[in-house]
């Protein structure tokens, strides 16, 4: 029984879908992706965030150990959802968001008040001995608590799982729908199963697939969540930094000191020296600080142990570099009591009755200062980072890729041709944009190597209008030169190699084409055992007067029509020198079919107009060309199995060969072909492919090569020709001179024998047949077997050696 062949599988090119049945879920996933256990998980986040703030505002001491256990059972909670993390993520452990989990869940440690009083944060620390440690705890307390505060902010990145949480139900939600609605719709009609393919999320999987993440968006989520996560903690973690509170102290307040001066000042159990002392130690306490004492006044000024006391700095303080403090002491109260003398009340300036303070804040207004201008460019600093870090995702991941994509379409619609030269980006884990862009490389190769050289304008113009794709468009009258090859024996080898057969054509397709390509030409179509060629001219260069064609610039056809025979030159070489081509002489099958069986081809060039366009319908197109032109390459093939050359060549195309390259050519008959009544020239070039030397094996010579250098060795030596075609440099003789294979085949050149013969053919032509067999027979001695030469004499057999007497200098080709 043979096999059935298999319904082709839908593509995923980004393998965005995935077989349910082809991963099992272990019980840490279950228990992971449960909805039961994110839903906890959602809760305690939110409580986490909120809880010890809660504790503090609405709550007493009593009910701190209630909130130390909720604290304990989310630790418990987070740390259960990082080990299993660990555990069913790929690449999760040690990663960016496993650290900022485990710091956010360790933060939770100091909410927990039993773990503060046993580690000495809270309750422990005793009591400041004096005023300065006072200031100093009460600073260390403050810096802490907005540490904590700080650092219980990381926890705010679980919000992130609360939305990818949300989002991934909103999924599901989605998928089961359009499963439901499939089911209901389930039927045998086509219509309902188009629908069903179109609302399939991801092609390929039918009921049995669920969606992945891309992994462009997966990237540029993590990379924008850490980088938004990065920013924001450097911003809530350093701006602090940036307070004055934690570099210099905070003022006393100068309205206590006036107000304790003047309640001391009233009270009747003061003593004199109790104010006076109390006076001076206020100046003297407030000398020494940070935020030092400039000015320190009384009502009492006019004393002399009261005196108005000024730093040489207050007349330079700035009123906002001023901590002002003023009490005002009254004067009846002074006169009821006994502890001032008489001389310090009758001094009392009852026009100004405040005592006054003013303390220096010129320090903390400095370092204000300073720390502003710090800030101010650290902000701006995170800020153009975060903006740069942004930026560069969306670019690396998104914009470059598309300006690229965009580049490369406009480069394949302006030259269709040219995606040929367009390497395809090598890289294992590459993203759905990086996938896109080989994936227009790859269709824009495909069009080129379907449509061919011929389609180009056809690529174009569909590319860049807009609406409909139109194949068929109108014809484009070019002039170019056609080649036509044909591999000999080819049903024989087709009936014994059998399914080998593909590999035997593609074998010599692969030389034909790549040899084609180097010398300016370019693959047409391929028929079975045959190859159309096409060495397109360039418009600029010609113009047509009616049907005759005037040239422009004939050094350059000149060189291209030496390009086109030297290519045909080289596959000659090629497939009697290549392992893989004379592989077929060995081959059993072959040889017990055809004694000596070696690979042959014959060739075909021509040169003349040609209709180029598309050839077919809206259901299937070729891009060729229709011309006599066309045809007479074809003709010109097969009459070379009449002549026993492996090549001929028509006189339009001769009469261009550059006159080095022409010496080595010879006028070998001229006839009327069958179909056409104007006579034609015929001339070949003969070529030494017997015992030629075989080439080193490409898998050994270029083993050290990846198959895409190759390509590039390839492209190389045909950009080499291109540039010299280009330029007006490329010499035909020199190049047949220095080329290993063009020698190799020139090595058999007889310059007598073509002198011989060319002297017999023109008394051929002239109808002196006598002097013609003759000299015919000399050159068979010259080079025996010589094919056009025992064609030539076969035809004058036929009339017994006698010139016909309607003899125009030509005879018809009755073969076709």
């Amino acid at each position: 029984m043979t096999d059935q062949p298999q319904a082709p599988a839908d593509v995923d090119i980004f393998q965005q879908t995935m077989d349910k049945n082809s991963h099992r879920a272990s019980i840490f996933e279950i228990v992971l992706e449960s909805t039961v256990f994110q839903v906890i998980i959602n809760i305690l986040t939110l409580y986490a965030l909120f809880g010890d703030d809660i504790r503090v505002a609405a709550f007493r001491l009593s009910a701190d150990i209630v909130f130390d256990a909720l604290n304990i059972t989310c630790l418990v909670m987070f740390s259960t959802e990082i080990i299993l993390s660990v555990i069913v993520k790929e690449g999760y452990f040690l990663s960016f968001f496993f650290w900022l989990d485990s710091i956010s869940t360790i933060s939770l440690l100091l909410d927990i008040n039993l773990f503060n009083q046993a580690v000495g944060l809270s309750g422990a620390g005793g009591q400041a001995k004096n005023t300065a440690g006072l200031a100093r705890a009460g600073r260390a307390s403050r810096v802490g608590t907005k540490a904590g505060r700080v650092v219980r902010l990381v926890r705010l990145i679980r919000l992130v799982k609360i939305y990818k949480s949300a989002n991934k139900e909103d999924d599901d939600k989605v998928q089961k729908l359009i499963a439901q609605r499939r089911q209901k719709r389930k039927a045998n009609t086509i219509e309902p199963q188009i629908q069903d393919r179109a609302e399939q999320p991801n092609p390929g999987q039918g009921e049995e697939a669920e969606t992945k993440e891309s992994k462009v968006s997966k990237m540029l989520s993590d990379s924008t969540t850490k980088k938004v996560i990065i920013v924001v903690l450097a911003l809530l973690f350093l701006i602090p930094l940036f307070s004055v509170d934690y570099y210099v102290s905070p003022p006393t307040s100068m309205l206590m000191q006036s107000q304790q001066f003047v309640k001391l000042a009233e009270s009747e159990a003061s003593t004199y020296d109790d104010v006076k002392d109390a006076y001076s130690q206020i100046i003297i306490d407030h000398s020494g600080i940070d935020n030092y004492i400039v000015l320190f006044t009384s009502p009492l000024y006019n004393y002399k142990d009261f005196p108005i006391y000024q730093n040489d700095d207050y007349p330079n303080l700035r009123t906002d570099e001023q901590d002002v403090g003023a009490y005002t002491l009254d004067y009846d109260t002074l006169l009821k009591t006994t502890n001032l003398p008489d001389a310090a009340i009758a001094s009392f300036d009852k026009d100004n009755p405040d005592v006054v303070g003013i303390l220096s804040t010129r320090q903390a207004a400095v370092m204000t200062s300073i720390l502003s201008i710090i800030r101010t460019i650290f902000v701006s600093i995170v800020l153009t980072f975060g903006a740069m870090m942004f930026s560069k995702d969306s670019n690396d991941l998104a914009l470059r890729p598309l300006e690229r994509m965009i580049e490369k379409i406009n480069k394949i619609a302006n030259d269709p041709q040219i995606v040929t030269e367009m390497a395809v980006i090598q890289n294992e884990n590459s993203n759905e944009t990086v996938k896109i862009e080989n994936t227009i490389v790859k269709i824009g190769t495909l069009l080129a190597l379907g449509f061919g050289d011929a389609g180009t304008e056809i690529i174009r113009i569909n590319m860049k209008k807009q609406g409909d794709v139109d194949p068929m468009l109108p014809g484009i009258k070019k002039v170019a030169i056609y080649g036509f090859c044909d591999i000999r024996n080819f049903t024989d080898a087709t009936e014994v190699l059998q399914e080998d057969v593909m590999v035997f054509v593609n074998n010599i397709g692969d030389i034909v084409h790549t040899m084609v390509d180097r010398y300016m030409g370019a693959a047409n179509k391929n028929i079975g055992d045959a190859f159309l060629l096409v060495w397109k001219t360039r418009p600029e260069t010609y113009s047509f007067e009616e049907d005759n064609v005037i040239w422009h610039d004939k050094q350059y056809i000149s060189i291209l029509s030496d390009c086109a025979l030297i290519s045909f030159m080289k596959i000659q070489c090629k497939i009697n020198r290549e392992p893989k081509i004379l592989a077929y002489r060995q081959d059993k099958r072959l040889q017990a079919r055809m004694d000596n069986y070696k690979v042959k081809i014959g060739f075909g060039l021509h040169m003349g107009w040609g209709i180029e366009g598309a050839i077919g319908s809206n259901y299937k197109i070729d891009a060729s060309y229709l011309s006599p032109n066309v045809n007479m390459a074809s003709r010109l093939e097969a009459a070379t199995k009449q002549y026993g050359v492996p090549i001929l060549i028509s006189e339009s195309l001769y009469e261009h060969f550059s006159p080095e390259f022409q010496e080595y050519i010879r006028h070998i008959d001229r006839v009327c072909v069958k179909g056409s009544n104007v006579p034609v020239s015929l001339y070949t070039i003969d070529m030494n492919v017997d015992n030629l030397p075989p080439s080193n094996d490409p898998s050994v010579k270029y083993k050290e090569f990846t198959k895409e250098e190759l390509k590039m060795i390839l492209r190389q030596k045909k950009l080499e020709i291109k540039e010299q075609v280009e330029s007006g440099e490329f010499k035909a003789i020199e190049h047949i001179h220095e080329n290993k294979d063009m020698k190799y085949l020139l090595a058999g050149f007889k310059k007598d024998f073509m002198e011989v013969f060319g002297k017999a053919f023109q008394a051929y032509l002239d109808g002196d047949w006598k002097t013609a067999r003759a000299m015919f027979q000399e050159a068979l001695k010259l080079k025996p077997n010589d094919g056009p030469t025992e064609a030539v004499l076969h035809s004058m057999e036929e009339t017994n050696y006698q010139k016909p007497s309607d003899w125009k200098g030509y005879r018809e080709l009755t073969e076709k």
